[in-house]
């Protein structure tokens, strides 16, 4: 029977290359089409080993359309439909000096698909090139290119972030040919930035308020209502708990708290901490004062595994899953090396958990940790603090066969000379993850594209690029210019997390509804309609206790078993349902029957003591339950369909079993177990 209106479809496609993002109409997605398919792949199997983002020998980076056409020291890779005036196309043909590449000529075939690339891209009249609003990393669009091509939109001077967000997916839009879908209305909506910021449903109470704010500010003072609430940095505490650590396991949960990991991230959201100095102190994990004594569980957590340490800060850092490039270079992202992976675990590769008299930490040593590492022709190399974003650290290693001797003066705080128990952990001169740290977090565009784009994940229901963990050469964003403003604005922020978290969900984006515009049903990765988001673990948790009413035991239900208390109900949600903004969702047994038939779900179902069951067997008829049902639990009144079918239900199964079915069918379903 269905008792709820919401309807969920999801629709793939395959993501456009490059050259749709900059501004090319449809008509020419042919030649956008031809380069990805016949052109790049040339590039990447004989070019892009030298010049790519970290190697871009002559400035030229090759990973990318953009890049490429940005250039390098020789002007512009290409010219628009003129082969013979481009660098790129000249330096490879036969008896060009110097000759690309190298040691190797292209055949006839793959010279010729290069040039009819750059011949069906078609001219246009030069255009003076707009004020540069994105940002200058050599991951962004190449400003370059605008200067031959349809100018890229810059927002006017003083136009509101949401704003400006909106207006870079107008014009994706218009480039898609897609229609948004109608503004989600206000129960909708409602619901959608209580579980967002808070982690819940709204309470009646909550709603009833919104209802009497003036129309025009309601969505506004709500949003701002919700920043700052307390619940706002707890939800922000679980979830990026969950990205940053996963699911504890064994007695991890106790450590986390005990070690006060909890108490430093949500006091860190509470105090809307820089995003950037969060990630400085995680790495270097040497709290300054003893209330950020918990951030050091970050590292101390990985166990004295360095490679765990490595592969836990590159997300953060660069946007990027680095595990793939411990054995070779990458072998599809030709850009992510197999020197990066191991120039960040020499990082760590001298830290080793402690407990000292100041607390359990991380002691770092001042010698040692100089490791070489195989490639795949088994040819060694030494493992130097070489990062993906083309910084070094520049560190002498020891002459063969000189041994390395320790001494105080190394540190700032030393070891102590025998086992015995610490003062403090220790802290060289020279620090391995201080340097780390410093590349990182200062100078790095990609900290403020990979949080940007995490965040927008988080809240719009996928990334501008998918998976928001490959942000490489092979995963382009769905719209480049709006990541480059973003990542650009959130630094010149100070990385002010609240206020773009406000600016994504005060966006016309946010705030569409779920079910698409009538026609052909647009792409995920258009945003051109809201993005269903399964419930967390922990939405669902306090969902359902807002929904049902107050759960309080009862010694004589079959349930009494069971420890009826929202921690409870907490645990038992996170081993069912412990994804957390997975790439693709998929159901499984374990929930499908925890739904059905879970002592912890059913106890809910049953009057108690001013909860929802008790107050619908207290009514009078049918359809006031029905009503008093939805609005509790759906948030909204029921149509006339739904009214009409859960009245005939209810007289076809009077008593509380009737309205205990009925329950759980709302509780249960896709509406009440999906952010829409």
């Amino acid at each position: 029977m269905a008792l709820f209106r919401f309807h969920s479809s999801r629709w793939s496609r395959p993501l456009l290359c490059g050259l749709a993002w900059l501004g090319l109409v449809s008509a020419r997605l042919s030649a956008a089409d031809f380069w990805a398919d016949h052109v790049e792949p040339i590039l990447k199997e004989h070019c892009v080993e030298c010049h790519s983002p970290t190697r871009s020998k002559s400035r030229l980076d090759l990973s990318t359309f953009q890049n490429a056409l940005r250039g390098g020291d020789r002007g512009a890779g290409f010219v628009p439909g003129r082969p013979e005036e481009s660098s790129l196309y000249l330096l490879l043909k036969p008896g060009a000096d110097p000759h690309m590449p190298p040691k190797k000529q292209l055949s006839d075939e793959q010279l010729a698909l290069i040039r009819t690339g750059i011949e069906k891209l078609e001219a246009k009249p030069a255009a003076a090139a707009p004020t540069e609003t994105a940002s200058n990393s050599s991951t962004s669009s190449a400003m370059g290119a605008l200067a031959v091509r349809k100018p890229v939109w810059v927002p006017p001077a003083g136009m509101a972030p949401s704003a400006v967000i909106d207006g870079f997916l107008e014009r994706g839009w218009k480039a898609r040919k897609v229609r948004p879908a109608a503004r989600a209305d206000d129960a909708t909506w409602l619901r959608r930035i209580h579980l967002d910021l808070v982690g819940r449903i709204p309470t009646e109470e909550e709603a009833a308020r919104f209802q009497r704010l003036p129309a025009r500010k309601r969505r506004e003072t709500t949003v701002d209502g919700l920043l700052a609430h307390p619940e706002h940095p707890r939800h922000l505490r679980e979830m990026f708990d969950v990205l940053w650590m996963g699911r504890p396991t064994g007695n991890a949960e106790a450590q986390r708290r005990d070690h006060r990991w909890y108490e430093f991230l949500e006091t860190s959201f509470r105090e809307n901490r820089p995003w950037d100095a969060m990630v400085r102190d995680l790495i270097v994990a040497r709290p300054a004062k003893p209330e950020q004594r918990g951030l050091v569980q970050f590292l101390y957590e990985r166990q004295n595994n360095p490679q765990a340490m490595a592969e836990a800060v590159a997300p953060l850092v660069f946007g990027l899953q680095i595990g793939c490039a411990q054995c070779h270079d990458h072998m599809v992202a030709r850009e992510i090396k197999q020197a990066h992976y191991w120039g960040m675990v020499a990082a760590f590769n001298r830290s080793k958990n402690v407990d000292s008299d100041a607390g359990f930490g991380l002691a770092e040593s001042a010698i040692g940790g100089f490791v070489s590492f195989a490639n795949l022709k088994k040819e060694s190399q030494q493992a130097r603090l070489v990062f993906f974003n083309g910084r070094t650290v520049d560190e002498p290693w020891p002459a063969e066969g000189a041994k390395e001797v320790d001494a105080p003066d190394k540190y700032r705080v030393p070891p102590p000379k025998n086992k015995e128990r610490p003062p403090a952990p220790a802290e060289p001169q020279f620090s391995r993850r201080q340097a780390l740290a410093e590349a990182v977090t200062r100078g790095n565009p990609l900290l403020a594209r990979a949080a940007v784009n995490r965040v927008w994940a988080m809240f719009l229901g996928r990334g501008l690029v998918h998976p928001v963990d490959l942000m490489d050469s092979q995963h382009a964003p769905s719209h480049p210019e709006l990541l480059d403003w973003l990542a650009q604005d959130f630094e010149h922020s100070g990385y002010d997390v609240r206020r773009l978290i406000r600016n994504l969900v005060l966006s016309q984006a946010y705030q569409l509804d779920s079910r698409p515009a009538p026609g052909k049903a647009p792409a995920d990765e258009a945003f051109a309609r809201a993005i269903e988001k399964p419930l967390s673990a922990e939405q669902l948790a306090r969902s359902l206790i807002l929904a049902a009413g107050p759960w309080k035991a009862d010694a004589k239900s079959p349930a009494a078993a069971v420890t009826l208390d929202p921690t409870s109900l907490q645990r038992a949600l996170v081993r069912d349902f412990p994804n957390l903004f997975a790439p693709e969702y998929n159901a499984t047994l374990q929930q499908a029957l925890f739904l059905s038939n879970s002592p912890v779900l059913e106890s809910l179902l049953q009057p108690r003591s001013g909860n929802l069951a008790e107050r619908l067997a207290a009514l009078a008829d049918d359809p006031t339950r029905v009503k008093t049902a939805f609005q509790a639990v759906l948030g909204r009144s029921p149509d006339r369909d739904e009214l009409q079918a859960s009245v005939a239900y209810l007289q076809e199964h009077p008593g509380q079993g009737g309205r205990s079915q009925f329950l759980w069918a709302l509780l249960s379903g896709a509406e009440f177990q999906v952010n829409h």
